[in-house]
């Protein structure tokens, strides 16, 4: 009760001081990316008043599409932003900016801004609401943010290692000694690209994390914080995070460690060979803990942390893999030897999220992240609901476009998919749908149904049709979105 009194007495008093005051300003944390670091600024910038608009105004965003008007509006002159200071700036190695901004957005006169050109719009909620909207504020931008920062840290980790080979003495493996078996081992070191890496992602999220008073008000306010330790050079960093799907970007971004260490190839004069078909011998324990659902609400600085990155210095091992290269005698006579090289980037970054498949400019992208397990009917509104990186049309995969996410990311240990059953948007006009299974151990999807509440499951090839859904069952859901 005493809480409660103490929660009504600050939002009263919130309502006194805005009452007096012409105007309605919130506070925002935001990042964008960019080719220069004024296309970087713009876009946070931008970022920051799309956010306001969708809060506190209406989720209509069409205005905003218009280039000249969105440059009016994130204009600082005419007071939609009444100012900004650059919390972090950051030049990756490709030559691409990021910049994390605190902006404040005048609410009431963004209304008026874009009432004046015809755009008829509604107040979300009453000044009443002003503190709790600006908390909801701050927890879509976190999300926003921090899938950002995965998305824009997923091609400089694909540079962030050098590698060694070393192979050892060739074993006769038939009578007529015709056949040989050479043992190669492939060490990756990390280079000074991952500290650039650390330091960006501890950057960041310093420019988000909770203060210790933030973090005692949601306790008080009977909410759960997220804390992320991060261990790097000898050092750890706490940070606490208000929402779970900032977490699961993160935890995504540490499950393609192991991605991330084999993009090398092993020449020889006669072929090239991949690092992904070597095993891991030994690897780095980047990823401390997988994420945990508890209620952190009590003792806010003495909770487990939801995720842990262990971050390396430069010149570090991060794994060691190996392989046994079988060779004919008349192949060895002609190698002079193994050399490994990096393969740099292999996987892109773009439009939101990461790249599924490309072709003369257009494509499909997939989200770091799977959203909460969910039915078929909350999954597809969850989906077109989505606002993330900047895209709004995000959308459910198609049976096919599923496939894709398997065979062309999946398998290859990119996109941090689950080993669970994954809805797709087929549908015929029989109120049909397809799940389908991402079966990371056989490399072969499954269509499921239920048989007396039996999962019974047939090799896509072999099933031809679709088949009823119980619309109450909770599958796993990604989202995707075409360029």
């Amino acid at each position: 009760m005493k809480k409660l009194i103490i929660l009504f007495y600050l939002l009263f008093s919130v309502i006194l001081i805005y009452g007096q005051s012409e105007d309605r300003i919130v506070t925002i944390t935001t990042t964008g990316s960019g080719s220069s670091f004024e296309d970087a600024k713009y876009s946070a910038l931008r970022s920051a008043i799309e956010q306001a608009f969708g809060t506190f105004i209406s989720s209509k965003t069409e205005i905003l599409n218009d280039r000249v008007v969105a440059d009016q509006i994130v204009s600082i002159a005419n007071g939609n932003i009444q100012s900004f200071s650059i919390l972090h700036e950051s030049q990756f190695p490709g030559g691409s900016w990021s910049v994390t901004l605190r902006a404040l957005v005048s609410v009431s006169k963004l209304t008026s801004f874009v009432e004046a050109r015809g755009v008829e719009v509604e107040i979300k909620g009453s000044l009443f609401a002003l503190n709790i909207k600006q908390q909801m504020l701050n927890e879509q931008g976190e999300i926003n943010a921090v899938n950002e920062m995965v998305g824009l840290l997923h091609e400089p980790m694909q540079i962030s290692f050098n590698y060694d080979i070393k192979s050892s003495t060739p074993r006769s493996i038939d009578e007529d000694s015709k056949n040989w078996v050479i043992p190669l081992t492939v060490t990756a070191t990390t280079n000074y690209n991952i500290e650039f890496c650390a330091n960006y992602c501890i950057n960041i999220l310093s420019a988000l994390s909770l203060s210790y008073e933030e973090v005692t008000t949601y306790d008080s306010l009977n909410k759960i914080v997220f804390p992320v330790e991060i261990n790097y050079k000898g050092a750890t960093k706490i940070f606490y995070l208000r929402k779970k799907s900032s977490v699961s970007a993160l935890q995504a971004f540490v499950n393609q460690w192991a991605y991330y260490t084999r993009l090398f190839a092993v020449q020889t004069e006669i072929n090239d060979s991949s690092g992904y078909n070597f095993l891991i011998n030994k690897i780095h324990n980047f990823d401390g803990n997988r994420i945990k659902t508890v209620d952190t609400r009590s003792s806010q600085y003495k909770r487990e942390p939801a995720v842990k990155i262990n971050f390396l210095n430069a010149d570090q091992e991060a794994a060691i893999f190996s392989w046994k290269d079988m060779r004919t005698l008349s192949e060895i006579e002609i190698m002079t030897g193994y050399k490994v090289k990096p393969r740099g980037v292999l996987s892109k970054y773009k439009h939101g999220g990461i790249v599924v498949y490309e072709n003369n400019g257009h494509g499909l992208v997939t989200s770091f992240a799977d959203l909460e397990p969910m039915d078929l009917v909350s999954a597809k509104s969850a989906c077109d609901n989505l606002i993330l990186n900047g895209y709004s049309d995000w959308r459910l995969p198609t049976k096919e476009e599923l496939n894709l996410l398997y065979f062309n990311l999946g398998k290859f240990g990119l996109g941090s998919f689950s080993r669970s059953e994954y809805w797709s948007s087929s549908m015929d006009m029989n109120n049909y749908a397809w799940k389908q299974y991402l079966n990371l151990n056989n490399s072969n999807f499954t269509n499921i149904y239920n048989t007396n509440k039996i999962n019974i499951r047939k090799l896509d090839n072999e099933i031809n049709g679709n088949y009823n859904y119980d619309s109450l069952q909770k599958l796993s859901v990604r989202a995707v979105r075409v360029f």
